[in-house]
């Protein structure tokens, strides 16, 4: 029967080698995501002929991913053996449009359904790369405002040698989001990804003005697309974020290898959809909630 393990930093490889064999553009499928929301969501993963399978309570109860790997029917087998032994519902999470007609075809009866606060924001690289067109003016006015206004600014990747500064600014953070009562969840985390960094094998950026942290972002690659994590800055500076977007980019991914970059939820905050909106992403990740009946 499956054995679904905590998921810690020991367990970084062993994920990665799974999700870097089959990619997706999900932010949720990337080892960075699993990892950094392992405690909040208690994440764990089980492992079935060349098969992974990742637990948790994302949706207030025990469910499960779409299975990752060359026997997805085998390991959905397995999983209804798993949950009727643990008397649990079988309930899949973050399945996507593609992988639905899949999950329909064995499991007719099953009820689904998908909330768009968490379907994610998926971008052409090129396109908000270059903000070319009159539609990215507003981001490339941004840009130009911050670049007039702060003539000491400067993009460095985040180290060792710049990481505690980060901290310290993470630690002053103030949050301006909707979803106040995730705020202090949402720092904490982040300062434990920043105090673990070297695990998580990311490509980490900050940007200053007179040698002042002004903003950070923490992001990875994972197959055709760049996932951006974190992304804070102050808004006390003008276009700091359009900024620290536009620099992550032109520093990380300005490669063939990227195609899209997804830039995650908005978790039904109004301001972040507005703001996400605004990039013109060429999709919106469609992730559905599955329950399946076992009797």
């Amino acid at each position: 029967m499956l054995d679904f393990k905590k998921i810690g930093f020991d367990d970084f490889k062993t994920i990665s080698s799974y999700l870097s064999a089959y990619p997706s553009r999900q932010c949720d499928r990337t080892p960075g995501a699993l990892m950094m929301w392992r405690n909040h969501y208690d994440n764990r993963y089980a492992i079935y002929d060349g098969t992974i399978i990742f637990s948790s309570n994302f949706t207030g109860e025990v469910c499960f991913s779409m299975p990752i790997g060359r026997n997805i029917d085998g390991a959905l087998n397995e999983l209804e053996v798993y949950c009727k032994a643990k008397n649990l519902p079988m309930i899949l999470n973050s399945v996507n449009k593609n992988e639905l007609p899949l999950i329909l075809e064995k499991y007719p009866d099953c009820v689904y359904s998908a909330d768009r606060d968490w379907f994610d924001y998926l971008y052409e690289k090129e396109a908000i790369l270059s903000l070319c067109g009159r539609k990215y003016s507003t981001q490339r006015n941004h840009i130009n405002k911050f670049k007039k206004l702060y003539a000491g600014w400067n993009f460095e990747e985040l180290n060792s040698e710049n990481i505690d500064e980060v901290i310290e600014f993470m630690k002053g953070f103030t949050f301006h989001s909707e979803k106040d009562e995730s705020a202090f969840d949402e720092a904490d985390l982040c300062l434990e990804v920043l105090r673990s960094y070297d695990v998580y094998n990311a490509l980490g950026g900050v940007l200053k003005v007179n040698g002042q942290v002004i903003g950070y972002s923490i992001c990875e690659i994972i197959g055709d697309t760049f996932v951006c994590h974190i992304e804070k800055a102050n808004t006390n500076f003008a276009g700091a974020y359009q900024m620290l977007t536009n620099q992550m980019l032109l520093h990380y991914a300005n490669g063939y290898e990227v195609k899209y970059v997804n830039r995650e939820e908005d978790c039904g905050d109004e301001g972040l959809r507005k703001s996400k909106l605004s990039y013109h992403p060429c999709e919106l990740i469609e992730k559905n909630v599955i329950t399946i009946d076992l009797n």
